[in-house]
């Protein structure tokens, strides 16, 4: 190797020769450097010139053509190795082969950012070569199962972008594919091809059909770009030229006539398109195009290797110059006429385009890539893929709620609505998506706008400026797919429960989220379409599991969701009126958001979580020195059995833990007294009026002073009092005394008319008795009630809220208490004779 201390060299031009020189050493004769020199090609690199051995290679028939020597120049930069070197040879044997750039350039690397290792040098860049002529001589360049490496077009910036958005056709088996591309002018140098005309469809006879077509908004300039689809692979690299374009496409029949036609139909269509009354301001100038002149080409050239199926479209388009629109115009004028004097003089255009032709260079456009045929999502694989097509109502538009709807508006949720009712004001600037030219408008609105430019021919965003509790009935809720509670506001929530508990079709599935106080932690509560609970029955659950968690790793959220007492310390933003809210970052409610929603989606994605309502906790990382919270943890309940209060229209919803206690209590008392002995117990859990609905979370047996017969069932006392009191304590006295319930085996579960004079006393074990308790029947005829039993089966079930009356209150108890339980009666059961009567069907375990 000529020393190369003779040259200029870089310090990392000197590390790669340092490099280079130890890699022949040790090569053992199989490599060998032959020259350095100033690169005339780069400015500021360096070439070395080497000679690989490739005579013991195993080759195929399929291989390229090697000698046993091979020589290629490396050139090496001068910012080496933080910017990779390349690879060219000395002749063009290569040329047309996968991963030969323009000849001569050797492709190494499909990504330089991702697979080039500075740390690795020169070391990593010859074994890399090495590796490429190994796949070179057995002719897997394009590894079977790889992607096929699609042709080069050596682009000019200053020729204009087209991105191509829908799928391109195939040429025809006998002949090439002629037609036209749909193109929507985004502006002065950008333009998407949103559709496809064949010249043998029926074209838009003015702008606005074209607008449909294409499904553009009104007022979107359109227009249409001459297309050609060959029916063979032309080149690897498309030509610098004019002539040698035009000589590769008469190879499969695309002659210069028919290119100077085709141009000049869609010229002419785009006149009348865009100037249907002859109106344009340089009408009277003919060599001013009525659009731009993009030439669309495309080649089967995509694929797989190995795959010997059709290929799919490859294209490149080429940026005409303002005469081709009235070369191409007099042709189609002329030469296709049938008068004879005008095909003459069509003729001498055309041979007059083919001259001008043949001195043209070509102009080849940016093409930026977005067909589902050849492209894949960069997110296909992940939770948001469930999104995509989607349709999606984002409550809220503040800390959470925005960048939820982001999220969804980039992932390609198909439509959605985004609701708020509140303005844009300065404080939010430091974590909410809004700028300083937004302050004093809608958030609702401004975020649709912006979201609406994210992806505007997949996603179509709107908005709802409001009071989501008043507005909401303004939607069509059922043809959402989801819907993302981020108010975080409880009047909200209730709104929801009530209306979604109220709707006789299943609502979509639904989210609520909620974040903590100082943005440190995040829940977020599934209600998945046909369960039986909404964001504020899934909270509900959520503070008793986090209350009730012997292992105590729930209580960070009982002090930042759920507290026993309210919270006295309250963040208040701004003097004045403003909302109480939480203190965090713009990054830690992003971070929180992104976790929350991956979650869900995850959940949603999976079909074994149908019918299963859920709450997703997560919780923000701490520095290292710092206490290491829990991570992300589910928690997931079963639907309940949901029976209505005939009188109240009020829901009754039974956890399967409350059902299978009083099943149990059944159970062993027919084992143990007989199948026809009433039984019976207390009920725990709460009456929500705003929601209309009874939550019953547990259900106690007998005590044992109970008196239990087939005739009759009377609640005792012992341990009553303070079995409730401590329940209200472990609970946070979210769950507490309901009301009783017993059982009628064997029998319609109705209230008999001892149950009936009891609901109207309504003398409760409590010294503090609500006004309000409920009364829950367990019964149903012999078939029933024995499935129940033997096989967990709901039995009939009948629930009533009864009211305490004023002379009821004043009634003596019956029987007196013992003493030391102070002024409390019991509840009295029913007699073994019972009215007959239609029999409440519980809804088990879904809504729908």
């Amino acid at each position: 190797m000529k020393d190369s201390t003779t040259l200029e060299l870089t310090e990392g031009q000197q590390l790669a020769f340092d490099q280079l020189r130890r890699i022949v050493q040790a090569s053992q004769g199989s490599m060998a450097a032959t020259h350095v020199t100033a690169s005339t090609i780069r400015s500021g690199y360096v070439e070395a010139r080497i000679n690989i051995s490739c005579a013991n290679l195993p080759r195929t028939q399929g291989g390229l053509r090697l000698r046993s020597v091979e020589a290629v120049t490396l050139l090496i930069p001068p910012r080496f190795p933080f910017t990779a070197p390349s690879v060219r040879t000395r002749h063009t044997r290569f040329a047309g082969a996968p991963h030969v750039n323009w000849g001569r350039h050797l492709c190494l690397y499909r990504s330089t950012a991702t697979e080039w290792d500075p740390a690795d040098g020169m070391y990593g860049f010859i074994n890399r070569l090495l590796d490429w002529f190994e796949a070179a001589a057995a002719g897997e360049l394009d590894r079977p199962g790889e992607p096929l490496h699609p042709p080069n077009a050596l682009t000019d910036h200053t020729a204009g972008l087209l991105v191509i958005r829908r799928d391109a056709p195939a040429a025809l088996p006998d002949g090439p594919w002629l037609g036209a591309a749909v193109l929507h002018q985004v502006d002065d140098t950008r333009s998407d091809v949103v559709g496809w005309l064949a010249v043998e469809d029926p074209w838009p006879a003015t702008l606005e059909q074209l607008r449909q077509t294409a499904a553009l908004p009104a007022g979107a300039r359109a227009f249409l770009a001459p297309a050609i689809v060959t029916t063979k692979h032309l080149t690897f690299e498309y030509p610098l030229t004019a002539q040698e374009l035009v000589e590769a496409l008469a190879r499969d029949h695309v002659t210069p006539r028919l290119l100077l036609g085709l141009t000049g139909v869609v010229a002419n269509h785009n006149r009348a398109l865009l100037h249907p009354d002859g109106d344009a301001p340089d009408e009277d100038d003919e060599d001013t195009p009525a659009a731009p002149v993009h030439l669309l080409l495309g080649t089967p050239s995509r694929g797989t290797a190995g795959d010997d199926g059709p290929r799919r479209t490859h294209l490149v388009a080429w940026h005409l110059p303002d005469f081709a629109d009235r070369v191409g115009r007099l042709a189609a004028g002329t030469a296709f006429s049938g008068r004879p004097h005008l095909a003459d003089l069509g003729d001498e255009v055309i041979q007059f385009g083919t001259e001008w032709l043949d001195r043209l260079p070509t102009r080849w456009m940016r093409i930026y890539e977005t067909r589902p045929e050849v492209t894949v999502r960069r997110d296909h694989a992940t939770p948001a893929a469930w999104l995509r097509g989607k349709r999606i109502l984002v409550l809220g538009a503040g800390a959470l709620g925005a960048p939820i709807a982001d999220m969804c508006a980039r992932a390609g949720a198909a439509h959605l609505t985004v609701a708020d009712q509140a303005l844009v004001h300065p404080g939010i600037l430091a974590r909410q998506p809004y700028t300083d030219a937004d302050i004093g408008h809608s958030k609702a609105s401004v975020l649709a706008d912006r979201l609406n430019r994210i992806d505007p021919h997949s996603t179509h965003v709107e908005a709802l400026v409001g009071d989501v509790t008043t507005r909401l009935s303004e939607l069509d809720l059922h043809s959402f797919d989801l819907i993302w509670d981020c108010t975080a506001n409880r009047i909200v929530r209730a709104h929801l429960e009530r209306t979604r508990r109220t709707d006789a079709t299943p609502w979509p599935h639904l989210a609520t989220l909620m974040i903590g106080h100082e943005a440190t932690r995040g829940i977020a509560a599934l209600s998945p379409r046909g369960t039986t609970g909404g964001g504020t029955d899934v909270l509900r659950r959520t503070a008793l599991a986090a209350h009730t968690d012997a292992t105590r790793a729930l209580d960070d959220l009982i002090e930042d969701f759920f507290p026993t007492e309210p919270r006295t310390e309250l963040f208040q933003p701004e003097p004045g009126c403003s909302d109480a809210t939480f203190t965090g970052s713009a990054a830690d409610v992003t971070a929180l958001a992104g976790q929350l929603m991956t979650g869900i989606l995850h959940a949603l994605a999976d079909p074994s979580g149908e019918h299963t309502m859920a709450t997703l906790i997560v919780r923000m990382p701490t520095g290292p020195a710092g206490p290491q919270p829990a991570g992300p943890r589910w928690l997931t309940w079963p639907n309940d059995t949901v029976v209505t209060d005939v009188a109240t229209s009020y829901d009754v919803r039974i956890t399967p833990a409350a059902l299978a206690e009083m099943r149990a209590e059944a159970r062993r008392g027919a084992r143990v007294r007989g199948p026809r002995v009433e039984t019976g117990g207390t009920l725990l859990g709460v009456v929500d009026d705003a929601t209309g609905v009874i939550f019953v979370d547990d259900a106690t047996g007998p005590p044992p002073d109970s008196l239990l017969t087939e005739a009759y069932f009377q609640h005792g006392l012992d341990g009553v009092s303070d079995h409730l009191a401590a329940r209200r304590t472990a609970t946070g006295n979210i769950s507490r005394f309901l009301g009783m319930w017993h059982t009628h085996p064997h029998s319609v579960a109705q209230p008999s008319a001892t149950d009936h004079a009891a609901m109207t006393r309504l003398t409760l074990p409590l010294d503090d008795a609500p006004a309000r308790a409920l009364i829950l029947i367990a019964g149903g005829p012999a078939p029933v009630w024995q499935k129940w039993l033997t096989t967990g089966d709901a039995p009939d079930l009948y629930a009533h809220l009864a009211t305490r009356t004023a002379s009821a209150t004043a009634e003596p108890p019956t029987p007196a208490p013992p003493s030391h339980l102070g002024p409390m009666t019991c509840w009295l059961g029913g007699y073994s004779t019972r009215p007959h009567g239609p029999v409440p069907v519980p809804r088990k375990g879904s809504r729908s």
